[in-house]
């Protein structure tokens, strides 16, 4: 087996979980790690125990054939359009820019250079999601015409960090766009009209809104909603004694799809770990509805199941290593980030947003 080298670019947290990912596959030889900072570079290179190295470095070292990209939302696009020109293959963290136009230069690039591009929709290789997928596609509950998301969570930002201090309907593309992209994944088609709203911040410290109120009316005439909010459930004070997930199960978290199709639904429940099936059926004196299936997983599956970047990038490496294209291709990935700037247009000017001139 011939492997290569390759980089991660940003060595936060989730740079971690890249450099992670890099050394359980088998394609994998040396992995090097930049950050802007000299010193910050090198002792997160020491503690990640990979080998630091200048963005001219990789760029000009051949044996580098990938680059993963999770440094932080603004630098997305430069450093994707360096490993691009560079003649790497790459993978980037959402969001694809700040705004629309920056996301339409991905599609520019990755056309100019012809080269290897996947953006980071990790829960396409999630189990939970998978599975109502293949219930999908199976035709198990008919055509999708109604996908419900329910998002509640603890404000867990933290005051005057990056995050809390960014503004306008930032949450959108930085955490909501994995679940507007999950609305297409279900329903198969693509947006024709978006619509948000916002209710009034409960976080004062917040320069972004709190909360988001989605609706989207589909191609194939389906309606997707997304309510979220980030302040009603209990504040994380971690239990060494109770797994995360238990302890947030009842305490005002929900992160829960209701996906109806003409034969049945679907329900994928994180916090309760599972995932339920109905099936319709033409009673004597009303339609009859029964939950025929249902699969639940321990708390040691959780990463799997619910949030797999480590499993998105170890295939994406797969992938490069059989000589293969992205499986979520940036054309995909466009359109998610498209349904998103949509529904932050929409809160900006109150109006209803036709896909077909946006």
């Amino acid at each position: 087996m011939e492997k290569f080298d390759v980089a991660v670019l940003g060595l936060g947290g989730m740079g971690k979980t890249h450099t992670e990912a890099a050394k359980s596959s088998p394609y994998v030889d040396k992995i090097y790690g930049y950050e802007p900072d000299q010193a910050r570079r090198e002792e997160r290179a020491k503690e990640l125990e990979i080998i630091p190295a200048t963005l001219e470095e990789i760029m000009n070292n051949p044996a580098i054939k990938f680059v993963s990209i999770a440094a932080s939302n603004a630098a997305h696009f430069p450093l994707a359009e360096a490993a691009l020109k560079a003649g790497k293959k790459v993978m980037c963290e959402k969001p694809m820019g700040d705004t629309l136009e920056e996301a339409t230069k991905f599609i520019e690039l990755k056309n100019k250079y012809n080269g290897f591009l996947q953006v980071g929709f990790e829960l396409h290789y999630s189990t939970i999601y998978q599975r109502a997928k293949e219930w999908i596609d199976q035709g198990l509950i008919g055509e999708v015409v109604n996908i419900q998301t329910r998002y509640f969570c603890c404000e867990f930002h933290g005051k005057n960090t990056w995050r809390s201090n960014s503004t306008g309907s930032f949450l959108i593309g930085e955490k909501l766009s994995h679940y507007l992209d999950l609305q297409r994944w279900f329903m198969g088609c693509n947006p024709a009209t978006v619509y948000s709203v916002n209710a009034p911040n409960v976080v004062p410290y917040f320069n972004h809104h709190d909360n988001h109120n989605i609706v989207a009316k589909f191609t194939n005439g389906g309606v997707g909603v997304l309510n979220f909010m980030m302040y009603n459930a209990e504040t994380l004070h971690k239990d060494p004694l109770v797994d995360m997930l238990t302890q947030q199960s009842d305490d005002g978290h929900f992160l829960q799809y209701m996906i109806c199709g003409k034969k049945g639904a679907i329900e994928t429940d994180v916090f309760r770990r599972r995932i339920r099936r109905w099936a319709f059926s033409d009673g004597e004196k009303h339609m009859e509805s029964k939950i025929v299936e249902t699969v639940t997983y321990k708390p040691e599956d959780d990463q799997v199941w619910i949030h797999n970047t480590a499993g998105q990038n170890v295939r994406i490496l797969e992938l490069i290593a059989q000589g293969k294209g992205p499986e979520v291709p940036p054309e995909d990935a466009y359109e998610s980030m498209r349904y998103c700037f949509a529904a932050a247009a929409s809160e900006a000017t109150g109006k209803i947003i036709d896909m077909s001139n946006f």
